[in-house]
């Protein structure tokens, strides 16, 4: 490990180190109280809280980005408290709407593509943000590393904003920090289903209005899932229910 890499690893902990140190009296209680629907069809009522443990876990779990565990309590603060993974719950939903979650924000836990070197088609069970939810699939946000290049690159933290497609293993991100990026999502379709990779081609790449194709998706991801809906009036869905090695419980 490098000093560089040395020094992140520091930064990190001490951030959550503070922040489990002063999240109970900062949060307001409306901003973490949620209800979470376990796998087992269970329902709970409690608080997001913040603790060094989990913390850690999620930093040292297999993405370090993909968040897989939550710590949830009966109250805001103190008392005890309960740690979920990713497989134990469905989804959990903000119960107030406030300036950081508006009305209806949820959290599912899901299926996500988390490539690694030669493994371009990995995939996580994690939590992600559902930003949109249609017959013909999901939009789904979570974080990712990004290097900002140069002779000081650095790593950080981005948005990553994907789709999982009707009948397909995962969510597979189609755009990061703001950049159209659809490669993972490509090298899953030539194998899964070479005639939506054809489609896709066809619609963001080589027709006449692929630019104005490509600006739509990002101005609107749901776009993506219009797409789909149109390919799904003459063509069957996806069928992978099979998922990756790397992301069975």
């Amino acid at each position: 490990m490098t000093m560089k890499q040395l020094l992140f690893l520091a930064m990190v902990t001490f951030c959550l180190t503070a922040s489990a140190a002063t999240a109970d009296d900062d949060t307001k209680a409306t901003e973490t109280h949620v209800q979470v629907i376990l796998e087992n069809g269970d329902t709970i009522t409690g608080y997001i809280r913040s603790d060094l443990k989990t913390g850690l876990k999620n930093m040292f779990s297999k993405t370090g980005s993909i968040r897989q565990y939550i710590n949830i309590g009966a109250e805001p603060k103190g008392g005890a408290t309960k740690r979920y993974s990713a497989p134990e719950v469905k989804e959990y939903r903000f119960l107030e709407p406030t300036e950081a979650y508006p009305e209806g924000a949820v959290c599912v836990s899901d299926f996500i593509n988390s490539p690694g070197m030669f493994k371009p088609r990995s995939i996580v069970r994690g939590f992600a943000w559902e930003l949109d939810r249609r017959e013909s699939g999901s939009v789904l946000r979570w974080d990712v590393w990004e290097s900002t290049g140069g002779r000081n690159s650095v790593n950080r933290l981005v948005p990553a904003v994907g789709i999982k497609f009707k009948g397909a293993n995962a969510a597979y991100p189609i755009m990061v920090n703001g950049r159209f990026s659809d490669a993972y999502l490509m090298i899953y379709l030539k194998k899964q289903y070479p005639e939506l990779k054809e489609a896709w081609d066809e619609y963001y790449y080589k027709c006449e209005d692929a630019k104005a194709h490509r600006k739509e998706l990002l101005d609107n991801v749901s776009t993506a899932l219009l797409f789909y809906e149109d390919f799904l009036k003459t063509h069957a869905p996806l069928d992978d229910t099979t998922p990756a090695e790397s992301s069975k419980k």
